[in-house]
């Protein structure tokens, strides 16, 4: 199993251990808001202390009824309401799944920027759901980035709604 991520469970943090077992380590969990969650969130063990902006955005997307899993990267999120079968569980974003609503989302901290990056909505209404969980709560200096437009309208629609959101 990978030892580069660990998994939050609602009130247990279970990192896997090298020999394939599930050992138990406790951690301070505040950085989510468990008791409103029914998201599975994984966290890099690359990332030392998770930055306040994805916090917000985690616990937003979390809060959205078929987001299922959440995989953190140093400068990638990815969440979605299913994920990949086999050893290696990552959310599934692909545009055009059948079934799978999901975004990826590539994290530029430096330049606070949040780039969407893939996004899928098997269901109608999920996608602006999902702009808005990434968007609402975005200091003023971040923007949400889009840098290729493939959706017939899709993110025009967004950036009305949304002052934050830059079309490239």
């Amino acid at each position: 199993m990978r030892q580069d991520f660990i998994t939050l469970c609602p009130f247990i943090l279970l990192p896997f251990a090298a020999g394939g077992g599930i050992t138990m380590k406790s951690k301070p969990m505040e950085d989510f808001e468990m008791a409103e969650h029914k998201a599975k969130i994984t966290i890099s063990r690359k990332i030392k202390r998770l930055h306040p902006v994805v916090k917000n955005i985690v616990n937003n997307l979390a809060t959205i009824e078929p987001i299922r899993f959440i995989k953190i990267s140093p400068d990638f999120l990815q969440a979605s309401s299913e994920e990949t079968k086999g050893r290696i569980k990552t959310p599934i974003t692909k545009p055009g799944h059948p079934t799978a609503i999901g975004v990826a989302l590539i994290l530029d901290l430096d330049y606070k920027d949040i780039q969407f990056f893939e996004m899928n909505s098997a269901t109608k209404g999920y996608g602006g759901k999902m702009v808005e969980a990434v968007l609402k709560d975005l200091p003023k200096a971040w923007n949400g980035v889009v840098v290729m437009d493939w959706s017939d309208g899709f993110w025009d629609k967004m950036k009305i709604k949304h002052n934050n959101l830059v079309i490239f």
